[in-house]
């Protein structure tokens, strides 16, 4: 009787363990609902929803864009043809870093969370749609737009993005 028992309690502990395990995977698994989500089955290319990284010689057109200390971007507002490759030439034309993330506003929101829980250090996670560009500099971001819609581009240096520093971006 006594052995019984312990075989119950055996089997009961066990569907207990294996029924947290289920749930603790279940919890960790993506959500691909997210309309921004990048795509990473093709290890040598990510894609978002909206587009995807190219290569600068394919470019079409080139959109050359200043960012300033006063948490702007100059042009505030760009259009860009859907199906061609765009060059933004980013000059931080400021004495602070920032940034310039394209994507649309759930990623931005997103990207703003992620960078609030780095504790200060901003350092670009190697984002295939965003650069960090120094005072002084200026750095490239080839994109292709494959999907018509309004985008943002956005710098998430602490304090930028919720102090305006967001720009308008439609690919018609």
């Amino acid at each position: 009787m006594f052995t019984r028992s312990m075989r119950a309690l055996r089997a009961t502990a066990l569907i207990i363990a294996l029924s947290a395990l289920t749930l603790l995977a279940a919890g960790c698994g993506d959500d691909d609902s997210d309309s921004s989500a990048v795509d990473t089955t093709d290890d040598d290319h990510a894609t978002f929803a909206f587009g995807e990284p190219a290569d600068p010689d394919d470019a079409t057109q080139t959109i050359e864009v200043s960012m300033l200390d006063t948490l702007a971007y100059d042009p505030p507002s760009i259009t860009v043809p859907v199906g061609e490759t765009v060059l933004f030439e980013v000059t931080n034309d400021g004495a602070i870093p920032h940034e310039f993330v394209l994507g649309d506003h759930e990623l931005q929101l997103e990207h703003e969370e992620e960078m609030s829980e780095m504790d200060g250090d901003t350092e670009m996670h190697g984002e295939p749609n965003a650069i960090a560009v120094e005072p002084g500099e200026t750095k490239e971001l080839a994109f292709t737009f494959v999907e018509a819609g309004s985008l943002e581009y956005g710098c998430h240096e602490p304090g930028h993005y919720d102090g305006g520093m967001v720009g308008e971006l439609v690919v018609e």
